[in-house]
Order: C-alpha cells, then structure tokens, then sequence
C-alpha cells in the first residue's frame, strides 16, 4: 500500500524544496469543498503518470484526521493516524478565517507538507525553490519585506501578520492588500512549475 515515502525522498535536517514535497493545502480542500464537517475521503500526489503518495482524511468539527502509511530508511511501512487541529482565527472585521494548526510547533498553517509526518514547512526544514535563485524573484521579495515591517517571517504559508501597534488601519490593509496580490502570483507560479514538470515526465 502506498503513502508517505513512496516515489520520494523525505527526510528531517535536509533542505528539500516545497515544490518537490506532498503539500496538504487547506484551501484547496475548501475551494473543493472537501471541508465539510463528516466528509472523508483520498487525497493523492503524483508526478507525470506515477503516483508519489496518498492519504486517507475525515474531516471532524475541530479537527482534520489524517491515516497514512511512512517507511523509514527502506523498512516496513509503518500506518499512522493524526488528528491535525482546525483553528477559526477571528479578524479585525468581522468573521473568521479556517487554519491547520503544525502538530510539533502549534503554529497556524494554511498548508502542512508530507515528511515523515504532516508538518509545517519550518518543522520539515523546506526551502522554496525560488530561495535557491537569484533576487530577481520581486514577488516573493516583497511578500517578504511586508512580513518582516508586520513583524512575522517570511513564509507564506504563514497567516499574514495582524497589525502591529501604532500602524493605521489603511496602512495595513493596503499592505495585506499587496502582499496576498504578491503571493497570489507566488502560488501561480507555483501551479506552473507544477504543470511544465508533469509535462516533461
């Protein structure tokens, strides 16, 4: 039975890439409406027409069940089961936003990535692929610089920061603005890396 570890390389300390990592992305299950309290089901990775991985979910009121399989060093397959905890985090005007909260560091996550468990892209030492390019990459620089003035990192998968004290209202929000605009673009890109490595397998 396949999972976590079969077709790919995971390991804890090393510098893999996000892009070259299994990714649960949360807001790719609600845009496909997959986040319904009850609803269970697949979720699979592949490359080309091979297969890299897959897990079974079940989505619960305040939490999402993960059941995988991980093999360690070329051993036996190992099953694990996870309860990732789902946090409403409230904003400044009204409503709430839905975020995977990282089972090793508790910080709120819009996507966890496959390693030998479901973590953040901090927990599981991923670079971007874009971190190994030049400054040539505006976008993700910017999205950065406006991180680092709200007072939080540089990773996107990281809810943008709240506004910090002293800062106007119009001044965050045209900074929040800007910097989903940016990220925007980032995860586009990130589709079509995606799609032109699938092409050439």
């Amino acid at each position: 039975m396949g999972g976590i570890g079969s077709g790919n390389r995971f390991r804890y300390g090393s510098r893999e890439t996000c892009e070259n990592s299994l990714r649960l992305d949360l807001r790719y299950m609600r845009a496909k409406g997959l986040l319904k309290s009850g609803s269970s089901g697949v979720l699979s990775w592949s490359r080309g027409d091979v297969r890299t991985g897959w897990i079974r979910y079940k989505v619960h009121a305040y939490s999402l069940e993960l059941n995988y399989n991980v093999r360690l060093s070329g051993g036996d397959w190992v099953p694990v089961q996870e309860q990732i905890p789902l946090v409403l985090f409230p904003q400044p005007f009204g409503g709430a936003k839905l975020y995977i909260q990282c089972l090793s560091c508790r910080r709120r996550c819009a996507v966890l990535y496959g390693g030998v468990r479901f973590r953040c892209r901090r927990c599981l030492n991923l670079a971007y692929a874009s971190q190994n390019q030049d400054s040539s990459d505006r976008a993700l620089a910017i999205s950065q610089n406006i991180r680092s003035r709200l007072g939080g990192g540089g990773c996107f998968d990281d809810p943008i920061p709240p506004k910090p004290k002293g800062m106007h209202w119009k001044t965050y929000r045209r900074l929040e603005a800007t910097c989903e605009f940016y990220e925007e673009q980032i995860a586009d890109q990130f589709v079509g890396l995606i799609a032109r490595f699938a092409g050439k397998r």
